[in-house]
This record gives C-alpha cells, sequence and structure tokens, in this order.
C-alpha cells in the first residue's frame, strides 16, 4: 500500500515538472508567430498588431507565410529561423539573445545597476558632509572659560531656583 502511495507521489511530481517540457511542444499557433515578427509595411508594430489596426497586405503576405511553415510541421525556432533567412534580422519583434544583440538584453540592467549605485554613493557622502559640518558648528558654539560669562551664568541659574 505504501510503494504504491509513493509511486503515485513520484509519478504526480514528474507530471508537474515534465508538464512544461510537454506542453512546449505542443503544435505552434499562427497567434505565436505573429506575435515575433515585425511587419515589413515600415508601421513598427508587429504582425499581430499591424493586422488589427489596418488592412496591410505586408502583414497577411507574413502571415500566410507562417501558416505555411506551421503546415509543414516546423516549430517556432525553425519558422522564426526561415523568416531571418529570408528577411534579415530586424524582421523580429524581439532580437536574439546571442553575439552583439545580448548588449540589447543587458544593457538596460546594467545601467540601471550602475545608476542606482551612483545615487546611492552621491547620497552617502551628502549625508557624511551635512554630519560633519553639523559637527563643525556645534563644536564652534562651545561654552566660553570667560569669568564674566560664568558669573552671569551663575547669577541666573540662581535666580531660577
Amino acid at each position: 500500500m505504501r510503494t504504491k502511495l509513493l509511486l503515485l507521489k513520484i509519478a504526480a511530481i514528474a507530471l508537474l515538472f515534465f508538464a512544461p517540457v510537454i506542453l512546449s511542444q505542443a503544435q505552434i499557433t499562427i497567434g505565436e508567430i505573429k506575435k515575433s515578427l515585425i511587419c515589413l509595411c515600415d508601421c513598427n508594430m508587429t504582425v499581430e498588431a499591424c493586422e488589427g489596426a489596418m488592412a496591410c497586405e505586408a502583414a497577411e503576405k507574413l502571415n500566410a507565410e507562417a501558416q505555411q511553415l506551421i503546415d509543414k510541421g516546423m516549430d517556432k525556432p525553425q519558422i522564426l529561423a526561415s523568416f531571418i533567412s529570408r528577411y534579415g534580422e530586424h524582421i523580429l519583434a524581439a532580437p536574439t539573445k546571442k553575439g552583439f544583440n545580448l548588449t540589447a538584453w543587458i544593457l538596460p540592467f546594467a545601467v540601471i545597476i550602475v545608476a542606482g549605485v551612483g545615487i546611492v554613493t552621491i547620497l552617502r557622502r551628502w549625508v557624511r558632509l551635512s554630519q560633519a559640518q553639523n559637527g563643525n558648528a556645534k563644536a564652534n558654539i562651545a561654552p566660553s572659560n570667560d569669568p564674566l560669562y560664568e558669573k552671569k551664568l551663575d547669577d541666573v541659574l540662581q535666580a531660577l531656583d
């Protein structure tokens, strides 16, 4: 009984682990391809957006080509590679994550991190500088050793008692 329960748990865990892999190998849809391609009509929209916004012959042509490639049984990377070989890399809605295009993915995050470190550094310097100035100002207000001042202070303090 325990072994059956253990086998069921293992099968459930394996199913949860391999489900994304199995689902990713499912048939590609035309919508996924249309979201990955830029229209050739110089509108700078994806094929899906261009097709929905206006009657565009270029979008219809790309849509038909993508459907033919899907019908041939090609998967998404193969279809995108076919479009890249035919039209060049500018057909992609997002740059590839290799070679020089990798900078397009890394550079924005690197700039944000460097700017954050710079801002923190500047703020820390300002705080230290203001603390140092406040410390100097307090040091300059040191009590006087003037005997006349001391006598007046004692008189005022006695009057308050």
